[in-house]
C-alpha cells in the first residue's frame, strides 16, 4: 500500500480545510449507474492503463488498484448533499473549472500478490454490498482530512516546491 499526495499539473495547490470529505468511485455503481464509477484496476508496470475489470496480469506483474481522488475544491464547503459537488475532478487539461481551486490530490495505491491461476480463474474480488455482486466497478474509497493545519501547510509547501517530504 502506498498513500501519497500529489500536486496539480498546472499550478500550485491550496491547503485542504480540516474535515474536508472526499469520495472516490461508487460503492453502489450497479444501483446508481456509471456516473461516479472509476477505472482503477491495472497490473504493476502498466499504471498508465487503468480498466474497470479485474485484470489478469502477465507473469512477474501483480494486481494493482490506483485511486486518484478528486482535487478541485469549491473553496467553501467541506461536504455537500451528495458528498461530491464540493470537490470534483480536474478538467482534461488539468485545470479546475471556474469557481474551484486545486488542493493536494490523494492517491492510494494497493498491490496484491494474487497467484496467476487465481487471476485466470476469476477467483478474486473486492468486497462490496451484496447487490453489487463483487462488481469491480464498485471499487471505492473515502477520505476525511483530519490533518492538523501545521501538517497540511507542510504538505502544501512540499508539493508546491516539487519536493518529497515525509514525517
Amino acid at each position: 500500500m502506498n498513500i501519497t499526495f500529489r500536486g496539480s499539473p498546472v499550478g500550485p495547490v491550496r491547503a485542504m480545510p480540516k474535515f474536508l470529505r472526499v469520495l472516490y468511485g461508487d460503492a453502489k455503481q450497479g444501483t446508481n449507474g456509471p456516473r461516479n464509477a472509476r477505472a482503477s484496476w491495472t497490473c504493476t508496470g502498466f499504471e498508465d492503463r487503468l480498466i474497470d475489470k479485474y485484470p489478469i496480469c502477465p507473469e512477474g506483474s501483480k494486481v494493482e488498484r490506483i485511486h486518484d481522488f478528486p482535487s478541485c475544491w469549491d473553496g467553501r464547503n467541506i461536504d455537500s448533499a451528495n458528498h461530491r459537488d464540493h470537490i470534483v475532478f480536474p478538467e482534461a487539461n488539468g485545470r479546475c473549472r471556474r469557481g474551484f481551486v486545486a488542493v493536494p490530490q490523494l492517491r492510494i495505491t494497493l498491490v496484491y500478490d494474487i497467484p496467476r491461476d487465481v487471476q485466470v480463474a476469476g477467483q478474486y474480488k473486492v468486497d462490496s454490498f451484496p447487490e453489487e455482486s463483487h462488481n469491480p466497478r464498485s471499487d471505492h474509497d473515502d477520505f476525511a482530512n483530519v490533518m492538523s493545519q501545521r501538517i497540511m501547510n507542510r504538505l502544501v509547501w512540499c508539493i508546491n516546491r516539487d519536493r518529497t517530504c515525509g514525517e
